[in-house]
């Protein structure tokens, strides 16, 4: 499949269409030319999508509490809609940076030739199928599905789709930083890898101060 206009930029839907079925093409062009408002575009709305179907899922799970107020939680809920979709719209804005910046910084450590503007426009674009969970969330709250079968099945779609954004993150990274897929590897779980490392230690740490605490707590 081509992608391109004749002008060396990618339409949105050309963007859309392009990194969902055809990326390593997609985000080649995307390196001559990065389309950093489309993908801009593209990252709020996925994020407001998100969160907006996340909240309608989030109602619903109360709603379903024994004992809950179905009307008092839906009032609720949808008072606070305004502030739970600028809080996700923040999170997901700082983390866009921050991811884009760490990635930004290995890939050229490891022998990357892109610019900030490309690696912006891959984070970004790289999310695209996280818009397949918002039907998924809605059709959760239209069924009125349990919370608990509702949070496994809603875990296992997220997860594929995680994959499916990781993979996408690596093509697009190799193809911006014109550097082999394993250096694209990587540069993306590199940082993941860190946060397990990091994870692993808080809770050695947490375990063995609790260890050095209960016998003086059970003498006392």
């Amino acid at each position: 499949m081509g992608v391109g206009n004749g002008t060396g930029r990618l339409g949105l839907l050309e963007l859309v269409h392009g990194v969902l079925f055809s990326p390593a093409a997609t985000f080649k062009a995307v390196g001559g030319a990065p389309p950093l408002k489309e993908a801009a575009f593209i990252f709020f709305l996925l994020t407001l999508s998100n969160s907006l179907a996340g909240s309608f899922l989030l109602r619903s799970n109360f709603a379903g509490i024994p004992g809950a107020h179905v009307t008092e939680v839906t009032r609720v809920v949808t008072g606070l809609l305004p502030a739970f979709v600028l809080i996700a719209i923040a999170f997901a804005t700082a983390k866009w940076f921050l991811y884009s910046a760490l990635f930004h910084f290995l890939a050229g450590l490891l022998g990357g030739r892109g610019n900030p503007r490309e690696t912006l426009a891959v984070c970004a674009l790289a999310g695209l199928p996280g818009i397949f969970l918002v039907p998924v969330e809605l059709a959760l709250d239209i069924l009125k599905v349990a919370a608990v079968p509702a949070a496994a099945l809603g875990g296992l779609v997220g997860f594929g789709i995680l994959v499916w954004e990781v993979i996408l993150l690596v093509i697009g990274l190799r193809e911006v930083h014109r550097f082999t897929t394993g250096s694209a590897v990587i540069t993306v779980l590199l940082p993941l890898a860190a946060l397990v490392c990091l994870a692993l230690l808080l809770v050695i740490g947490i375990v063995v101060s609790a260890g050095a605490f209960l016998p003086s707590f059970l003498s006392g």
